[in-house]
């Protein structure tokens, strides 16, 4: 069955007939400058950040369905002593935005001197990645908030050319929406499948990938009350303390991040 590429799902769209999407999270950069964000916007800055932090001296850093290449400023200040950067989106529309700057406009090909490090974009499927690296390229893969747009066998396959392409010991930064159950029932309507915790889990390990951290990203407001009313009396003032002075905003995204199982987005930390 041939499968499509669409921007978003829309009303009478069949998932399972649907390559991928390309629709892209918000630039939350351009967010927090407006003065308007969600926690999503939040979420998305945390885990970029933090994916920035564990990219190392001359790794060389994949950014899978890298879309607008949202991780390049931050690698640049953080990491900026990585070798190479190689963003892969099927979208030929993505990066050419990625190439005008993820928060600041560049010119046509001065990314190749802003940048301290080899920036480069191939255009292409992920699921078929093998073919544009070689064996034992990557040093570190990050793939934030993007299998999701995928169908699912599009989706595992993804992950087992990330396998193929990655060094021994590289690691790989993997997070999406947690959606137990039928995936089709999707949290957004822009994603084709969403994993659950224990069906993304078990994919992970029987491709061979160690899993070395699992992170909770974001919960609802309301779930997340219920759920800490049931933890012990010193987490529940812990709780409190936090939500008296931290804006709901920020502390979804902060206070779910011990608790993978039960948060809405999670993020699994695996090595090879």
């Amino acid at each position: 069955m041939n499968k499509e590429i669409v921007y978003r799902v829309e009303d009478g769209m069949d998932r399972e007939k649907i390559l991928c999407t390309t629709y892209q999270m918000r630039n939350f950069y351009q967010q927090f400058h407006d003065g308007f964000f969600s926690n999503l916007d939040v979420m998305n800055y945390i885990q970029h950040f933090a994916a920035a932090q564990m990219a190392k001296k001359d790794a060389n850093v994949i950014d899978v369905c890298c879309g607008r290449s949202l991780m390049l400023p931050l690698l640049r200040y953080y990491a900026k002593d990585i070798n190479s950067y190689t963003g892969v989106d099927i979208s030929i529309t993505n990066i050419k935005e990625a190439m005008r700057g993820a928060s600041k406009k560049l010119q046509p090909g001065e990314y190749k001197t802003y940048y301290p490090f080899k920036v480069e974009w191939k255009n292409g499927n992920v699921a078929e990645m093998s073919k544009a690296f070689p064996a034992d390229f990557a040093d570190f893969v990050i793939y934030t908030s993007a299998i999701e747009h995928m169908h699912p066998d599009d989706g595992k396959q993804s992950l087992i050319e990330c396998y193929k392409i990655m060094k021994s010991g590289a690691r790989m930064f993997l997070s999406c929406p947690n959606t137990p159950g039928n995936g089709y029932n999707t949290q957004y309507r822009a994603h084709v499948y969403e994993w659950g915790y224990n069906e993304l889990k078990n994919v992970l390990r029987e491709i061979g990938f160690n899993i070395k951290q699992e992170v909770g990203l974001v919960m609802g407001a309301r779930d997340m009350d219920e759920f800490y009313k049931t933890q012990p009396e010193e987490i529940q003032q812990f709780y409190k303390t936090m939500k008296n002075y931290v804006p709901t905003t920020w502390l979804t995204a902060i206070m779910s991040i011990p608790y993978p199982q039960v948060s809405k987005e999670i993020l699994f930390i695996v090595e090879k």
